[in-house]
């Protein structure tokens, strides 16, 4: 390692959020994904804020789980997980954005201690 690089200090990872959509949240998702265009830009810019994004099949699902962990130790949600589930991986994505920039508005924090049950479409 040279003199320029500096060692990010290890990050614990502390969990999932538990960010749930409401029977609500779910009818105000179905409207506003139909409006939005997302491309890999978009996933850039949270990368270049210190998150790190994944993509992946959930076989025991049977969809595509799409995650955002914040790794950035200049957050107050470091160590947390955001997650979004659906049966394909752009609305996976889609929904990711969607808990992120609207239910959550950026900001994870008041989500790192709820905990609901959710029997929707969307997880």
């Amino acid at each position: 390692m040279s003199a320029k690089q500096k060692k990010q200090p290890k990050i614990e990872w502390k969990g999932y959020l538990n960010v749930n959509l409401s029977a609500e949240d779910a009818a105000t998702f179905d409207g506003w994904e139909v409006k939005r265009v997302f491309g890999l830009s978009d996933i850039s810019v949270l990368v270049d804020n210190g998150y790190k994004f994944s993509l992946n099949w959930d076989a025991h699902h049977e969809g595509f789980t799409a995650s955002l962990y914040s790794g950035s130790s200049k957050l107050a949600w470091t160590g947390w997980t955001l997650t979004a589930w659906a049966g394909d991986a752009e609305t996976a994505v889609r929904l990711l954005f969607y808990k992120h920039y609207i239910m959550c508005e950026e900001d994870w924090e008041r989500f790192t201690y709820k905990s609901e049950k959710s029997g929707l479409k969307y997880g």
